[in-house]
């Protein structure tokens, strides 16, 4: 749900080349603190040879009046830093498939030789679209920001209330990441749920409701359920979550 400077600076070797940071992150929601980035950076001083490339997708879904810290605040690591960021998450527009990069000319223009032969480019209406998202009436985006806050804590207020679940209030992004471990290895109709997939599996059969098994983002034991809907559908989808779990032996 968060990180340790120190933990991570322990993995980079000589052969590291990138290092790849996500606040607020999916899966989980959990939203780094500057005190923890201060002290990556620092970390990072001494290791000329690590790019780092800054996916702040979510930075503007922030809960709690929670400061987004961005890594274009540190100079210290301009020179081989690169941002990412996109119009999908801020602005709704998952299915225009627009986003950008910000970085070193040297980088990004052999970013950009990659793209233009492997994907083309963006086509002219989404990236007017994008144009008009970004310069216009930013209200919206904190409305839904507030929104998306109240369907926070009505999803994980209402996970917390199912047997053997706990989850973590996330500070950021949309997505609850309850600990699903307790189901792990019970019986439905003789069948072991041997895994988070299984479980998941097992849950949309039963219940009609998509949960993601985070076995596959290294969380076994885990499922994460979107908030990005409205409040009615998805406490419908945890009360029949709800009853198909209490099935389980």
């Amino acid at each position: 749900f968060s990180f340790d400077a120190e933990a991570v600076l322990d993995q980079i070797t000589p052969d590291t080349r990138l290092l790849i940071l996500n606040s607020p992150t999916n899966p989980t929601g959990g939203a780094m603190s500057r005190d923890e980035i201060d002290k990556l950076v620092t970390g990072l001083v001494d290791h000329s040879h690590v790019a780092v490339l800054s996916d702040e997708i979510y930075s503007r879904i922030s809960y709690d009046g929670r400061e987004h810290v961005s890594l274009l605040g540190y100079p210290e690591i301009a020179d081989r830093l690169i941002l990412l960021d996109g119009w999908s998450k801020t602005y709704a527009m998952t299915g225009w498939r627009i986003g950008y990069a910000a970085g070193d000319a040297e980088i990004v223009s052999a970013m950009a030789k990659i793209q233009g032969q492997a994907t083309s480019c963006p086509n002219s209406i989404a990236q007017k679209a994008a144009v008009e998202a970004l310069t216009g009436d930013q209200t919206e985006v904190e409305t839904m920001r507030n929104i998306f806050a109240e369907r926070r804590d009505a999803m994980v207020n209402r996970l917390n209330t199912v047997p053997n679940f706990s989850c973590t209030k996330p500070g950021g992004a949309f997505y609850a990441f309850p600990d699903v471990s307790h189901y792990i290895g019970l019986a439905a109709d003789g069948k072991i749920i041997n895994s988070s997939f299984a479980l998941s599996d097992y849950i949309l059969d039963c219940a009609k409701t998509v949960t993601v098994a985070c076995s596959g983002f290294g969380s076994e034991g885990y499922i994460r359920l979107s908030y990005a809907t409205d409040e009615a559908v998805f406490l419908e989808g945890i009360n029949k979550l709800e009853k198909a779990l209490s099935d389980l032996n």
